[in-house]
């Protein structure tokens, strides 16, 4: 018998301690989940002014556009529209400027979050990587403006593609040395961001 209620009271006793540990949990999951939203809003506004600089910035809704992309390409460098997390109409003095894409390539080591920012003229104003989990001194180097400095200035009226050695023609990307699986992320993620710029802009017109 006392067998029995000492199993009963221990069963109790670890309730009564697994429902105050949920309610503690959920306390502080409720004070910190405000300002971690904040937190990352306030992320992508710099990066967003740093790709594209402007006095307003409206997310799109993307269930508008038709994102339907030709994937007969090469795989490692295809424009996807699943990998489009946010677009952001640019706006300065009440006009359009560009468009602000951000994307989730998968890399090496996990996704890559970056933010790519287009003018209205169709060029790539800029792209900084919001966040990674690539190998360091390797795939990390992405985050480097010295390499993703590449981008700018680029077209949006053809693909890019990744090389080895220094670029010959325009459309071309040195790949970072010995991270060629995360330069082809990147690179993948930006020409989703022209095709899905090439999507806007047209049905803009």
């Amino acid at each position: 018998m006392n067998n029995k209620n000492d199993i009963l009271k221990t069963g109790i006793t670890l309730m009564v301690i697994t429902g105050i540990a949920a309610i503690v949990l959920g306390f502080f999951n409720f004070i910190t989940e405000k300002p971690i939203a904040k937190q990352l809003e306030n992320t992508n506004m710099e990066a967003m002014k740093a790709v594209l600089p402007a006095e307003q910035y409206t997310k799109l809704d993307l269930s508008k556009y038709k994102f339907n992309f030709d994937t007969s390409g090469d795989p490692k460098l295809t424009p996807d529209s699943r990998l489009i997390e946010e677009i952001n109409e640019a706006k300065s003095n009440g006009n359009v400027v560009g468009y602000v894409i951000k994307v989730a390539p998968k890399g090496f080591s996990g996704p890559v979050d970056e933010m790519i920012g287009i003018n209205k003229d169709g060029k790539i104003t800029g792209i900084t990587i919001v966040n990674q989990s690539e190998t360091p001194g390797l795939g990390a180097k992405s985050q480097d403006p010295n390499w993703n400095k590449q981008y700018k200035g680029k077209n949006a009226d053809k693909d890019l593609v990744v090389v080895k050695t220094v670029p010959s023609q325009d459309n071309q990307i040195q790949a970072i040395t010995g991270a060629t699986i995360t330069s082809r992320a990147v690179t993948k993620g930006v020409n989703t961001a022209i095709e899905a710029y090439r999507v806007i802009a047209g049905s803009n017109k």
